[in-house]
């Protein structure tokens, strides 16, 4: 518990962890991994989730932040992408960390909350939602017309067959096999290697005491 609380320890991590975001981005741009339907799919957030499920929410909103920098920086999207990376991953954060403060928590250990597949899950599904949300709102009135620099409706007829419900159903399905990667991934890594019971239990960083 101490561990988990030294202010040094926590700067290290989250140090590491953006070495760790920066050096998957530098990979993802030299060696793209494409899905078969070709969305090209990367690891850059996994490192920040696992800030969440070592520290908590506050670091890794920070961690997110420095994510944003270095997209910004080394990124193959430049500004929108790091925006539309740093959207989608705070908002499966937020609804992680508000759920801990719902009956879903574990109160002797919150570390251990997401621990249990069926309420991490539950919470999966929620995080996944409001990242297809914030994303679809993101596209829909900012990164799109912007990038192809035409109105939103002239893309939409032009690229989804003048469907919104086939504007979210694409934004949709890329964001959810992305998320579901980020929440799949850090959470092998974190409950798979002990890493909850290594550095002790989450306390309140993560959410308010019960």
């Amino acid at each position: 518990m101490a561990r988990v609380n030294s202010r040094p320890f926590q700067i290290s991590l989250i140090a590491s962890m953006l070495a760790l975001t920066a050096i998957l981005e530098l990979i993802n741009r030299a060696l793209p991994l494409r899905v078969p339907w070709g969305m090209s799919i990367d690891f850059v957030a996994v490192p920040v989730m696992l800030v969440f499920f070592i520290l908590g929410m506050r670091y890794a909103l920070a961690a997110s932040v420095g994510m944003f920098a270095i997209l910004m920086i080394i990124g193959f999207a430049g500004f929108v992408g790091a925006v539309m990376k740093f959207g989608a991953t705070v908002a499966m954060l937020l609804v992680l960390g508000a759920l801990l403060s719902t009956p879903l928590r574990n109160k002797p250990n919150p570390a251990s909350t997401y621990k249990n597949p069926l309420k991490f899950g539950l919470a999966s599904a929620l995080a996944l939602g409001a990242r297809v949300i914030v994303a679809a709102f993101l596209n829909y009135y900012w990164a799109l017309p912007l990038f192809f620099a035409m109105p939103v409706e002239q893309i939409i007829q032009t690229f989804f067959f003048g469907s919104i419900l086939g504007f979210v159903a694409f934004v949709g399905v890329l964001n959810i096999t992305q998320g579901l990667i980020d929440l799949a991934v850090s959470w092998v890594v974190t409950f798979g290697l002990g890493l909850e019971n290594r550095f002790g239990p989450i306390n309140q960083q993560i959410a308010p005491k019960a």
